[in-house]
């Protein structure tokens, strides 16, 4: 799903994000929200809180709510974010990358992601006005008995794209780990 914000895209940076997943909460009030259908068992609810995210998700009656956000509410860094921890029996595997674009490049890059999302029913894909390359973008991914979603923030001023993978199953299920992203150079997966 696209969606054009009315808001204003300010200057951000990868650096400004803070990580954290908090249990039982509900996500912070969003800009743009789509209830992904393709998880399976769980629930996923997916969030663009403006050049950032928030992911509600539900899994055997259990919900974690991860944010990636400016000012997240007992945040940590990205580089700081566990890459796997066990919460209320579910397992949450977690990884980020920055990479890093001539800033001319960013325009290119946001229309290479908007047109792998496009179509696709489990995706959300936010763009602001007068801001040409910001973008935030989600989509869900298939995790047996769980979830997993990706998540693109694109910051054309810096010339970053800020890429995380997540995913989440009951402690036991089958190991998933989150992929670690790929490049955005020529494609998206």
């Amino acid at each position: 799903m696209l969606r054009r914000l009315d808001i204003p895209f300010r200057d951000a940076a990868a650096s400004d994000l803070a990580w954290s997943l908090l249990p039982g909460a509900v996500a912070p009030e969003a800009l743009a929200h789509l209830r992904a259908s393709g998880t399976g068992t769980a629930t996923l609810d997916l969030h663009v809180l403006g050049a950032s995210h928030a992911v509600e998700v539900a899994v055997g009656g259990v919900v974690l709510t991860e944010v990636v956000a400016y000012g997240a509410p007992e945040g940590r860094t990205l580089q700081q974010a566990p890459t796997e921890l066990v919460r209320d029996g579910l397992s949450y595997r977690f990884a980020s990358t920055v990479e890093h674009h001539a800033p001319e490049a960013m325009e290119g890059i946001a229309r290479t992601l908007q047109d792998r999302l496009e179509g696709q029913p489990d995706a959300l894909f936010a763009t602001f006005p007068g801001a040409p390359g910001a973008v935030t973008a989600l989509r869900a991914t298939s995790v047996a008995d769980g979830a997993g979603w990706e998540t693109w923030h694109l910051y054309p001023e810096r010339g970053e794209v800020v890429r995380t993978s997540t995913s989440v199953a009951p402690v036991g299920a089958p190991s998933v780990p989150a992929s670690a992203p790929l490049p955005l150079a020529g494609a998206v997966s």
